[in-house]
């Protein structure tokens, strides 16, 4: 027990550590970046209105003034800044209300991808060199290859506009939903079936698996109790982080579909030169991402005592 406090320690240490340097070299990217963050919003207006807007802003300050002021702020009360775009809007807002609406999106093809990836991958194994495992290789290489954008114009053009099965665009409904979950999913399907597939054919040439057999189990017991299970763990690693990225990954999906998701309102900041915008999302993605990786890291931890004990003699 002890152990394992002290691993989880090490692991928050330097989760807080990354985070302080993401969100630090994020604010000086932003900052450095070149164009005027508040010349949409100020346009035509008096040079002293157009003070006071600098001023709210804090544009009228030294960089490393804006950025200590931003880190108190972010560290004290968990303000992420106010949108120079949105007027009265914050980066905390936005977040609150369009997180769960790329979140539905995210984990529903997660699922997808996990379950079907999963399942191709142990189907192409274990028929290994059969018609049905050349078969899956080929579609895999081609939905790893394929960008997902790629995916969801086909989608959009056939389902959409061809046999007008659903509708291109919209969001409130579960019809809505079917396009970019499946766009979203396609790619993350053939990444799941790649790893489980040689993930599966390491676990079937263990010894493990020879003496199971040998003892007289039958191939259905094998697989279930032995193959499947041992299988499975370098695919839990991969779960954390697709969590993490569920609202990273979504940009160009919710864009082309019109969702107003938090991808949608990143993608828009960035053209717009919302700074505020732009440097409160990467650092709450990146807390997202982080902290899905501690508690992988954690979890695998736990179900693996090998992990922690080789990290420690390191």
């Amino acid at each position: 027990m002890k152990k394992m406090l002290k691993f989880i320690g090490k692991r928050l240490a330097f989760a807080v550590l990354t985070l302080f340097l993401i969100a630090t070299a994020t604010f000086f990217l932003v900052a450095g970046a070149p164009g005027d963050p508040i010349a949409a919003k100020v346009g035509q207006m008096p040079e002293q209105a157009q003070a006071i807007i600098n001023a709210k802003y804090g544009f009228d300050r030294p960089v490393v003034e804006r950025y200590f002021m931003y880190m108190k702020n972010l560290i004290t009360t968990g303000d992420f800044g106010e949108s120079i775009i949105y007027t009265g809007k914050s980066a905390n807002d936005i977040i609150r209300d369009n997180t769960l609406i790329s979140a539905k999106i995210g984990l529903i093809a997660i699922a997808l991808q996990a379950t079907i990836g999963v399942l191709l991958g142990l189907i192409a194994a274990l028929n290994r060199g059969k018609p049905v495992d050349h078969i899956i290789r080929v579609l895999v290489v081609l939905a790893i290859c394929v960008p997902s954008f790629v995916f969801a114009a086909l989608l959009q053009y056939f389902l959409a506009f061809k046999w007008k099965l659903v509708p291109v665009f919209g969001w409130g409904e579960l019809r809505h939903y079917i396009l970019p979950v499946a766009a979203y999913a396609i790619g993350g399907i053939a990444s799941y079936c790649k790893y489980m597939r040689n993930s599966t054919l390491s676990v079937i040439s263990e010894d493990y698996i020879v003496t199971a057999k040998a003892k007289g189990c039958t191939k259905k017991r094998v697989v279930r109790k032995h193959i499947l299970r041992n299988s499975m763990i370098p695919i839990v690693t991969m779960i954390g982080p697709a969590v993490a990225g569920i609202f990273a990954g979504s940009f160009i999906i919710e864009k082309m579909f019109a969702i107003p998701g938090l991808g949608s309102y990143y993608v828009k900041a960035v053209s717009d030169n919302d700074y505020t915008m732009v440097i409160g999302l990467t650092i709450f993605f990146a807390i997202l991402y982080v902290l899905a990786l501690i508690i992988v890291d954690i979890l695998y931890g736990i179900v693996d005592p090998r992990i922690r004990v080789a990290k420690g003699k390191k």
